[in-house]
């Protein structure tokens, strides 16, 4: 049969079929399983998206916002279910939750320095799963109870692509900044990895012994609530620190602000919206002398320390608040991303004289590795430094 009545044979069996000769096609499926990377969109930004493995100690890897290059955001199903580190996930539901712990499980509980903290110095530098730090968009909605993980929140990233020079890092926080090795080694591994251009600023000296790392500055302030920085009526202590945040904010003229604040105030019983007041001040203070600061705020460290059995709780109550507090205040000018701290450790394992800590409170050595590798992932994360 030549071609001609091959056409004609072929039209009259479709006009004869039902419906006529529609060809359907099945769209693919956008379910490619566990390890792939879904965007989510940052709040006032565009979605983002890109496998975001980053090197570096512990293999960091971490989720941006906004439109940054090479990170992807990835949220888990009602806050509930994790992504591990190593960027991939899945989404669903409006909670995030990351987590960096390696196995996919998200967490939210927090913790760090105590009620007046004294500190244990730190160490050695990779995670107990020799996995890093995480932070994601903090858009993908705040995860509740105890499964809140590491949130970004950002609407854009012209804090990060309009900067020039180097950048100015600020830890900032009570005696697990200052008096742990944490810092020291968040310095020791970005220069080993030739991530050189920064400088660690602030009105106190990181001096401890941590395995030849270099001394650094920082804001770290053993003892502080971070609700002692309020005006009274907020002040839960007889510590009026309030007129010392706007100095620090003045000298540190910081580009980039890694808070892991609040752990006496859990330890204290001061309530979690008036840590989350006190943050929101802090903020406002280093925006009003930089106003494209970067904040990441940790998640904080689990506390457990000796006759306190509801620090943990109220730690991890804090912890899976910070997510939505980060979102109401990021801005695209000055984002802000959540560092899921608290899931470096194993909450029901750190406890006082414990691998990790000898108080239930601050990191030793080992563990104060462990949070400098939450840190480093999610700078890399984001390109800083």
């Amino acid at each position: 049969m030549n071609v001609f009545w091959r056409i004609a044979l072929c039209a009259l069996v479709c006009a004869g079929s039902t419906g006529g000769c529609s060809s359907s096609t099945s769209p693919p499926s956008t379910d490619t399983g566990a390890g792939s990377t879904s965007a989510s969109t940052p709040a006032g930004g565009s979605p983002n998206s890109g496998a975001a493995s980053s090197s570096g100690p512990g293999g960091a890897s971490g989720y941006g916002t906004g439109n940054s290059p090479g990170t992807a955001s990835g949220s888990s199903s009602s806050g509930s279910s994790g992504n591990p580190s190593d960027g991939s996930g899945s989404s669903s539901s409006g909670g995030s939750g990351l987590s960096s712990d390696g196995n996919g499980s998200a967490t939210s509980s927090g913790t760090g320095s105590s009620g007046s903290s004294g500190g244990g110095s730190s160490g050695s530098s990779s995670s107990a799963d020799g996995s890093a730090d995480s932070s994601t968009p903090a858009d993908s909605g705040a995860s509740s109870g105890g499964s809140s993980g590491p949130a970004a929140a950002g609407g854009g990233e012209a804090g990060l692509t309009d900067h020039t020079g180097v950048w100015r890092i600020t830890p900032i926080g009570d005696s697990i900044t200052e008096d742990t090795c944490g810092p020291q080694l968040l310095s020791q591994d970005l220069i080993k990895s030739g991530h050189t251009n920064f400088a660690f600023v602030g009105t106190e000296t990181n001096n401890q012994a941590c395995s030849g790392a270099p001394n650094v500055q920082s804001e770290g302030h053993g003892g502080y609530l971070v609700s002692d920085l309020l005006p009274a009526p907020h002040k839960a202590t007889l510590q009026d620190h309030s007129a010392e945040l706007p100095t620090w904010a003045s000298s540190d003229k910081s580009d980039v602000l890694l808070m892991q604040f609040g752990t006496n105030d859990v330890w204290n019983g001061v309530p979690t919206q008036t840590i989350l007041e006190a943050y929101t001040l802090v903020l406002t203070d280093y925006r009003a002398v930089n106003p494209g600061v970067i904040l990441f705020v940790a998640q904080i460290t689990p506390l457990n320390p000796a006759g306190c059995g509801t620090c943990e709780k109220d730690a991890e109550a804090l912890n899976a608040a910070i997510p939505a507090w980060a979102t109401s205040q990021a801005t695209a000018h000055s984002p802000i991303y959540v560092v899921d701290v608290w899931s470096a450790f194993t909450a029901s394992a750190y406890v006082p004289n414990s691998t990790y800590t000898a108080d239930g409170v601050h990191p030793n050595p080992a563990g104060a590795a462990l949070v400098a590798q939450k840190w480093y992932g999610a700078l890399i994360a984001q390109g800083i430094p």
